[in-house]
């Protein structure tokens, strides 16, 4: 059933918040002259002890405006003027209140008790999938691995702009045609329906497996922090979903000369792109002994990478300033010398 003009109008005067009985009385001061209370009451249906207040409410709303005189009278003010002030009232109170409500809540969130990272959360809204997906990438310092469709740059673009502009490495799988030079330090194609997978510094996975249309009816997304299946998607996007797309764009030695990975397989790609370019590299490795596990840093050139895709071997062998050489693996690795957390690589210009 249609709404009636009046019944729309008293929808949109609530949504601004007006009472049900002020949005009445409001609109029958519109349709008509001064009036007093007694005949405000008998054309909006109110109830004569509550009139006082009601028309008490729209004065400090600046809606309407009252006589001195016996009997009293009111009138409406001009709805243009008077709602663009009751909106910039309301917009003010709005944003005093977040300020207000965003710090006692964030101490609140900060002091809860530690949850287990093993949960996986369903999220069920297209616009909380957005919004954590966006999350993802804004939690970024070092890495992003993305995976998307064309459509979706339409909400990624600004926070893979700005994580780049933090240093944020980006892999960018797209599964469309895609033009996104200037924002990601690596985009391939492969055209296919894919699974949109969001990996930052292995902290956090978001993915999806319905994101080739945004239907709010159809979107359906995960997030987790689980090591085990962070590990899992990572391994699916760098061997799966990179290794069999198409390259067709790197910064290194272009727009970009230094870059932290947490994926060693990335970081074996920009130190051969710059060796190519017959730039000069020096490695900076975070990570831990594999014999002992105690925490170490290694710096040196690398002298040799290997990435074996069928082997499942991707090794860096460092030579340090004082002659030593050492080998670099990634995650999980033990038959190298050092297990990566982090490979820093700088192009000496």
């Amino acid at each position: 059933m249609e709404l009636s003009k009046n019944d729309e109008l008293m929808i949109r005067l609530r949504a601004l918040g007006l009472s049900y009985y002020e949005a009445k009385a409001y609109i029958i001061l519109l349709q008509g002259d001064a009036m007093t209370t007694t005949e405000i009451a008998k054309r909006a249906h109110i109830p004569q002890p509550r009139v006082y207040d009601v028309l008490h409410s729209l004065e400090e709303k600046a809606l309407v405006i009252s006589s001195d005189g016996r009997p009293k009278l009111y009138r409406a003010v001009e709805p243009r003027q008077a709602l663009l002030r009751l909106t910039k009232r309301l917009e003010r109170n709005i944003r005093e209140n977040y300020v207000a409500a965003v710090n006692i809540l964030e101490k609140v969130y900060r002091t809860r008790p530690k949850q287990s990272n093993d949960i996986i959360w369903r999220i069920n809204s297209l616009a909380n999938l957005k919004l954590k997906i966006v999350e993802a990438i804004n939690n970024a310092e070092h890495e992003v691995l993305v995976s998307c469709y064309k459509h979706m740059m339409k909400f990624l673009e600004k926070p893979l702009r700005e994580a780049y502009k933090r240093g944020v490495s980006t892999c960018l799988v797209s599964f469309d045609d895609i033009e996104v030079k200037g924002f990601v330090d690596e985009l391939r194609i492969r055209k296919t329906r894919g699974i949109v997978i969001v990996v930052p510094d292995r902290k956090m996975l978001v993915f999806s497996t319905n994101l080739h249309h945004l239907e709010e009816t159809t979107a359906t997304g995960y997030y987790t922090e689980n090591k085990g299946l962070i590990k899992l998607f990572t391994e699916y996007f760098l061997h799966n979903l990179r290794d069999l797309s198409k390259p067709i764009y790197f910064a290194y030695g272009d727009e970009v000369f230094s870059r932290r990975f947490t994926n060693i397989l990335r970081a074996i790609d920009m130190i051969n792109i710059l060796k190519e370019k017959k730039i000069n590299v020096i490695v900076k490795v975070y990570g831990r002994l594999v014999s002992s596990k105690e925490p170490t840093i290694l710096i040196g050139k690398p002298i040799d990478t290997l990435y074996d895709i069928y082997v499942g071997v991707a090794r860096i062998t460092v030579r340090t300033i004082d002659g030593r050489k050492y080998t670099v693996g990634g995650w999980g690795a033990y038959l190298e010398d050092i297990e990566s957390d982090i490979v820093e690589v700088t192009g000496e210009r």
